[in-house]
């Protein structure tokens, strides 16, 4: 297994020479995968061969620690050895410049007591050899450090925006910063905690930034990255210099037994460890039997809240980033960071959502939820309020049933990273929202889909069932928002829009919506009769009814004949109320005979 564990890392060494890279890096991934191997190795591939290609680990340094590595794995997993077995005959490798070279006499270092030569010997020489610079000289330098590589996710952005915006000082920086300073100087441990995404990353990076020198020397350590070689690679470095370790998701490495230890000797040798964890994890760990509580027991511990303050707030509305003013207005109940770094995945996992085998129905229930939100109802509704507004969308082909709509609201609501759903509970039972990262994006995406006259005629019926004060706000927006598709042509918009005008009392609006609606198609006169009826306009309905009754419509005959029937019965019954008694007998005569249905005149 020793002889297997050594040529598979002269192996990666080689692989990671070659042009072919990707395809290698590939082929090991999968025999990692397949053995079941778990803990980041696969992960350290990439990490190495960067390192490797800028100089900052040799190709030694890395072959004999991936020849550390593999060999327990070997013993612990057997399927490995015998994947890796049958790739190395696969591979094309460039020839490894680091080979052991045939024995040479060669003899370099102080006093030998006794040398064993190989092959012909002549003269020897012994010198001594210069001591080679502590591989931790060679780390990047603090100034450089850049909060992406460091695991901040990139918040939304378009042309012309940096991937983060600016950072905002948080009330604790100047605290942080001085327990920074001590452990720089004497050594130690400091742990920055906080709630998911409370922005426990990026705070620890500008704290680091303000404290240290930008010359000083930074080890990030990533996921599944082996820390026993540091306390080595720290050894003769200079003294001079400021040497610091980052160790993102510190509970990430404490999974490895040796870590407690790496730490203890780190900060015994006056090295800055500076470490994030999230509050479970770390209570997790701090307290109890657990094996890392004794190394966490003499850390520095700073904890960055979720919730900024007033005070933090005021800083942020002096930088001029729309980001940062998108999640002041819209956040919630989020934090600012959590906004910021939640806001790309629930876009891009909403809309892809909509594609045939997702959740399509989940898709539409949150479109719905923006829609409303985008157009001023930014109160949670019930689930009926969005079904009726999702079952609107041109491209739904039918609606779903209640069951299946439940079954979709639980997946949008589900918990995003432990901080928030595609929808978010309102502070009544039973009510949802959009989630405001959601929100903010529709309004700056520009070929956001708008609402057709259907889905606007949903919303309005949500509106005045649930949200009945911010109906008549809506029902403007409604009308502000369809009057250019309507003058435009759109004869089925003009109609609708004759209808928006009546219900907000604009009767002037409505009669000439109604006026174009006809004029541009005669066979709309008996909707359009019938509508002004239900709005009161009976001498404006009766001449639209003549019309469609002259073109042959039997329907709009009825409507004529029984609009005339309800208004000559009311006029007869105030005549026979003022003490006329022929229109008392012929209000009685008329109400002898046949009904022909509901009244349409209101009293």
């Amino acid at each position: 297994m020793e002889d297997l564990a050594a040529s598979v890392a002269e192996a990666l060494v080689s692989a990671m020479r070659s042009r072919d890279w990707d395809l290698m890096e590939l082929r090991f991934r999968d025999c990692f995968a397949r053995a079941g191997v778990r803990g980041g190795y696969a992960r350290r591939l990439a990490r190495d061969r960067r390192l490797m290609a800028s100089g900052e680990l040799t190709a030694a340094q890395i072959h004999s620690a991936w020849n550390r590595r593999l060999s327990p794995m070997f013993a612990e997993l057997p399927d490995l050895a015998g994947e890796l077995r049958e790739l190395l005959p696969k591979l094309d490798l460039p020839e490894s410049a680091d080979r052991p070279a045939p024995a040479a006499n060669a003899i370099s270092g102080g006093t030998v007591a006794n040398a064993v030569m190989a092959g012909s010997i002549g003269s020897v020489t012994i010198h001594q050899e210069a001591a080679s610079p502590a591989a931790s000289d060679g780390w990047p330098l603090v100034g450089g450090l850049r909060r992406l590589g460091l695991g901040v996710r990139p918040t939304r952005r378009t042309v012309g925006q940096t991937a983060l915006p600016p950072y905002v000082a948080r009330d604790g920086d100047d605290e942080l910063s001085v327990l920074l300073r001590q452990a720089a100087h004497y050594g130690g441990l400091v742990v920055v905690t906080g709630g998911p995404l409370s922005g426990k990353t990026s705070t620890a990076w500008a704290a680091l930034r303000a404290s240290v020198a930008e010359d000083s020397r930074v080890f990030v350590a990533g996921g599944g990255t082996d820390l026993r070689d540091l306390p080595d690679q720290l050894r003769g470095r200079d003294s001079e210099g400021t040497h610091v370790v980052w160790l993102d998701d510190l509970e990430d490495h404490l999974a490895e037994p040796s870590t407690p230890g790496v730490l203890a000797q780190l900060t015994h040798d006056r090295v800055l460890v500076l470490a994030t964890m999230r509050d479970e994890a770390y209570d997790r760990h701090r307290f109890g039997r657990h094996p890392a509580a004794r190394a966490l027991s003499v850390a520095q511990t700073f904890e960055v809240p979720t919730e900024w303050s007033e005070a933090e707030l005021a800083r942020l509305a002096t930088v001029d980033d729309p980001r940062l003013a998108d999640a002041v207005r819209w956040r919630g109940f989020l934090g600012i960071t959590q906004f910021l770094a939640l806001g790309p995945d629930l876009w891009e996992e909403w809309r892809r959502a909509q594609r045939a085998g997702g959740r399509r129905l989940g898709y539409l229930l949150v479109r719905a939820a923006i829609d409303f939100a985008r157009h001023g109802i930014t109160e949670a509704l019930p689930l009926e309020a969005l079904v009726a507004v999702a079952n609107e969308y041109e491209e739904h082909p039918e609606a779903g049933t209640e069951e299946a709509y439940v079954e979709a609201l639980a997946w949008a609501a589900s918990l995003r990273t432990g901080v928030a759903g595609l929808l978010v509970p309102g502070e009544e039972e039973e009510t949802w929202r959009a989630c405001g990262t959601l929100v903010a994006d529709a309004l700056r995406v520009p070929d956001f889909p708008a609402a057709d006259q259907y889905v606007w005629w949903g919303m309005l019926d949500g509106a005045r069932k649930h949200r009945p004060a911010e109906h008549d706000a809506l029902l403007a927006a409604a009308r502000a928002d369809l009057r250019a598709r309507a003058e435009a042509g759109d004869v089925d918009v003009m109609r609708i829009l004759g209808e928006f005008a009546g219900r907000a009392g604009d009767m002037t609006d409505a009669k000439r919506w109604y006026g174009k609606v006809v004029e541009l198609d005669r066979s709309n006169a008996l909707t359009v009769g019938q509508d002004l009826v239900e709005l009161g306009e009976y001498t404006e309905a009766t001449r639209y009814l003549e019309m469609a009754a002259a073109d042959g419509n039997r329907w709009a005959a009825s409507a004529l004949a029984r609009l005339h029937f309800d208004r000559a019965e009311r006029w007869l019954a105030r005549a026979t109320a003022q003490g006329d008694k022929k229109a008392a007998a012929t209000l009685a005569h008329l109400r002898s005979g046949p009904r022909m249905g509901p009244d349409t005149v209101k009293e």
